[in-house]
Parts: C-alpha cells; structure tokens; sequence
C-alpha cells in the first residue's frame, strides 16, 4: 500500500499543479453581476485563494521532504483495499462531475457528480442523497438570485 508521507508528497504537488493552472484559466475570467460594480477584477477573488491554497501546498511539500515525518512511518493511506476502491471510485466520479460540468453545464453536473460521489463512497441513506441535491440547488439559487451570474 502507498505510505502517508509519499502520499502527501504527490498530493501536495498535483496540488501546486493545479493550483497553476486555475489560475491561468482565472486570467481569462469577465467581471459579471456584483463583481462588476465591486472595482476588482473578476479574477482577484480565485487568484487569491488558489495563490493561499499553493502555498499551504508548499509548505506541506517542504515540511514533508526536508524533515521526513508527520506522524507514523509506517502508516499506510488505506487500511483496506475496499477504502482504496472508494477513494479510487470518488476520483473517478469526480472527473466524471468535471466532464459533464464542461459539456452540459452545473445543473446536469449538480445533479450527476453530487449522486455519484455518494454512490462511490458507499452511501446507502436516501437521505444524504436528498440533502446533497439540495445542497446543489441552494448554491445554484445563491448565485443565480443573489449574485446576479447565469450558469
């Protein structure tokens, strides 16, 4: 099985990876709605977080390769190979959520990625599934009626 530290590793530079390319694609943003009136640019706001965000990632990156530890050596990142399915299914329905973000727009993703998360990671209670959707639509309702964007 993968090891924490080699794990976090990885992690933390997919991070800063990322981290890098929303922010070329931030550079691209329009100002829209209240952004507009605000006097920064539309791109200030996810720059600025995806900016924080790498350097966490770097900081974590650092700490793990100069020193070599954050808690036990040995430790594995899946105590079982069902946990390694889960968490290899969440990411699969992730990219899956992304796909169809792009092609189709928020509300298909909101409805396809947010089932299909739960779905991954084994959730059995309708319930959950309910307040995932609703938790969708209440986020599309903040910004469509709140902020003034179209999806």
């Amino acid at each position: 099985m993968l090891t924490q530290r080699l794990a976090n590793i990885v992690f933390a530079v997919l991070v800063i990876i990322a981290c890098a390319y929303f922010a070329v694609v931030a550079q691209g943003f329009e100002a829209a709605g209240l952004l507009a009136s605000s006097g920064l640019p539309s791109r200030f706001f996810p720059q600025l977080l995806l900016g924080f965000t790498a350097l966490c990632a770097a900081v974590v990156l650092y700490v793990y390769v100069s020193k070599g530890e954050a808690g036990d050596e040995g430790q594995t990142v899946f105590a079982s190979s069902a946990e390694a399915r889960h968490g290899l299914l969440a990411l699969v329905a992730a990219i899956v959520g992304y796909m169809v973000w792009l092609n189709f727009g928020y509300v298909a993703m909101a409805l396809v990625s947010g089932p299909l998360l739960c779905l991954a990671m084994g959730v059995r209670n309708p319930v959950i599934y309910g307040v995932v959707l609703a938790l969708a639509a209440g986020v599309y309702l903040v910004f469509t009626q709140l902020l003034g964007t179209q999806f």
